[in-house]
């Protein structure tokens, strides 16, 4: 795809106190808020209440890494806003393919991750496949000092270690044993 004569956008990365999530913000708007105006369903990958593993992970493919990426993605397939509830690819994830050179990056069509069923209907107006321009191009420099922030906010104390499952498991484990010996 020749993208000369797309003019690059801007990409930082800051900290949203709000969702407690770090989020990449292209040309002055966070992605979340351009894909989903509405805060109805979708949070940045890189939000606190993923454990940091994950987000870890996630900034890896941001990179170009997609060694261990989810086998249910294709190769170069971005996740750029993820289910608030759990981040799992299921649940309607929004990506983009990403193509880097030694230059520029480029995010290009919108879709819904793992969305591979042969659709005519097109997306409607409100749709985030929409709300997201179809090519996006940034300079390689920029880009990667917008990852390098988004990594000192995901290095910081506080980040989650475990998976909430892990978490709950000795309470469960001893309430479902407790009712057991109880009878």
């Amino acid at each position: 795809m020749d993208t000369r004569h797309i003019p690059p956008a801007s990409i930082a990365a800051r900290w949203n106190a709000s969702d407690q999530a770090v989020d990449l913000v292209i040309d002055g708007r966070a992605v979340i808020d351009i894909v989903d105006p509405q805060k109805q369903w979708g949070v940045s990958p890189f939000a606190r209440r993923f454990r940091r593993a994950a987000a870890r992970g996630w900034l890896s493919r941001y990179r170009g890494v997609f060694d261990g990426r989810d086998e249910r993605l294709l190769e170069g397939e971005l996740e750029i806003a993820v289910c608030g509830a759990c981040g799992d690819r299921g649940c309607g994830n929004l990506a983009v393919y990403v193509d880097m050179d030694a230059d520029t990056v480029v995010w290009r069509q919108p879709h819904w991750a793992g969305d591979d069923e042969e659709d005519d209907e097109e997306p409607g107006p409100d749709d985030p496949e929409s709300l997201l321009p179809q090519v996006l191009v940034f300079g390689r420099a920029e880009y990667d000092a917008a990852l390098a922030d988004a990594e000192r906010f995901i290095n910081r104390p506080g980040w989650r270690r475990e998976t909430p499952e892990a978490a709950i498991w000795p309470n469960w484990l001893r309430n479902r044993f407790t009712r057991l010996w109880a009878k």
